[in-house]
């Protein structure tokens, strides 16, 4: 029983052993990729897409105006 019992601390050390170096790999990339964005030139980045306002209509409360394309299903 105490042969099992060494075998799974072995076994649980080393668990966390891998766990603590892939969380330690996710942090750097975190921390390189963060710094990326903080020093990286603002221009390159694309302008905000235009949102469609809400128009008020007589019939409803709000409409919206769809496209051509849309479809009735």
């Amino acid at each position: 029983m105490q042969a099992i019992g060494t075998i799974l601390i072995d076994v649980i050390v080393s668990l966390f052993f891998v766990g603590l170096a892939g969380s330690t790999v996710v942090i750097l990339i975190s921390f390189v990729e963060d710094f990326r964005v903080l020093f990286e030139d603002d221009d390159v980045m694309p302008e905000p897409a235009t949102i469609a306002m809400a128009t008020r209509d007589s019939t409803s409360e709000y409409s919206y105006n769809m496209s051509k394309s849309a479809t009735r299903l």
